[in-house]
C-alpha cells in the first residue's frame, strides 16, 4: 500500500550530516538524495523545509519532479507538519519523518506511522551486507619444509649439503 511520507526536511538535514556517508548535505543534496529513494517505490513525498522559497536557480534545483518540496514561511516547518497529519482522511497511510517530539506525539495520536530522522537516514544509505572474512593467500613459501622435500629439492638442483646455504657462493662457480 502506498503511503505518504512527510519528512521534516531541517530536522533530516541535521541527522544526515551526523549520520550519512556524505561529505557535506545541504539542501540540494537532501532534496537530491530523497528523490534518488523514492523512485525506489509507490509512495508520495513531501519534504517540509523552514523558512521561505529559495529565490533563482536554487529555486529550480528544489523543484524535483518526483517529490514535493514544501517551504513554511511565514508558519514553522513543524506547523505545516503537523496540520498535515490533521487533515489526512486516512491517517494510517502517512508515515512521518522527524526527531522532534511534539511532531511524533501528534503522528502517534492520530495513528500515523513514524520514524526517528536518524534511522531514515540508515534507510537512505543501507550499510552494505558483511561479507566473509577473505581467505589469506598462502604464505610464499612454507614456514618449515620436511627434511626428504628439502633432500630432494637439494638434489634436483645439485647442492650438496656441505655447500652455503644462502646461495651466493654457489651461482659465482
Amino acid at each position: 500500500m502506498a503511503e505518504h511520507v512527510i519528512i521534516d526536511g531541517n530536522n533530516l538535514l541535521f541527522a544526515m550530516r551526523d549520520h550519512a556517508p556524505l561529505p557535506a548535505v545541504g539542501r540540494e543534496t537532501l532534496v537530491k538524495v530523497i528523490e534518488r529513494w523514492a523512485r525506489q517505490g509507490e509512495d508520495t513525498v513531501t519534504l517540509v523545509f523552514d523558512g521561505a522559497v529559495p529565490a533563482g536557480d536554487l529555486a529550480r534545483q528544489m523543484s524535483p519532479s518526483r517529490i514535493k518540496v514544501r517551504f513554511s514561511a511565514p508558519a514553522t516547518a513543524d506547523d505545516i507538519i503537523v496540520g498535515m497529519i490533521h487533515r489526512a482522511r486516512d491517517p494510517a497511510t502517512i508515515r512521518v519523518v522527524t526527531g522532534d517530539k511534539a511532531i511524533r506525539h501528534e503522528a502517534r495520536i492520530r495513528r500515523c506511522r513514524h520514524l526517528e530522522a536518524v534511522a531514515f537516514v540508515r534507510e537512505l544509505f543501507p550499510s552494505p551486507k558483511a561479507s566473509p572474512e577473505p581467505k589469506r593467500p598462502p604464505a610464499e613459501k612454507p614456514e618449515e619444509v620436511p627434511p626428504d622435500e628439502a633432500r630432494e629439492w637439494l638434489d634436483l638442483f645439485g647442492f650438496d649439503d656441505d655447500e652455503p646455504s644462502d646461495g651466493h657462493d654457489a651461482m659465482q662457480g
